[in-house]
């Protein structure tokens, strides 16, 4: 017998699904979309996107950490292949010699808002409610 519990139980695992599987049909897709036109993925496009949205031009790498639920090692090495691709630089902060400053190059930027149009697209095409067709 089921009690109101179970059914309560049930409802959060049902919900839980469906935000779940939001989230990956939404990250697949942009996913998919990102490494086909700019060889980057979900999480390095996250990493330019906190840098476009940084109030300055460099941002420190602890910064980004807070703004990023990624893992600081994780981080680090999303970074690494960002600057190896030529989309961002760091360097040595000239006040604190422990930070790391991280900002967008010009190659970066231009990649950053051609990802950004395509990301919001994916975002619009899986996230917005259909309209029921007549």
């Amino acid at each position: 017998m089921e009690t109101s519990r179970d059914a309560e139980d049930s409802g959060l695992v049902e919900q839980w699904r469906s935000v779940q599987d939001a989230y990956l049909r939404t990250s697949n897709a942009i996913e998919r979309e990102l490494e086909s036109q700019f060889s980057i993925g979900c999480s390095e496009f996250e990493i330019l996107d906190l840098l476009a949205g940084h109030t300055s031009e460099q941002c420190r790498m602890k910064d980004l950490a807070v703004d990023s639920p990624l893992t600081q090692s994780a981080l680090s090495r999303i970074v690494d292949r960002l600057e190896k691709a030529g989309l961002v630089i760091r360097a040595a902060c000239t006040t604190d010699r422990r930070s790391m400053l991280v900002e967008l190059t010009a190659k970066g930027c231009e990649v950053y808002d051609k990802a950004a149009v395509v990301q919001r697209s994916v975002l619009k095409d899986c996230l917005e409610p259909k309209s029921p067709t007549n």
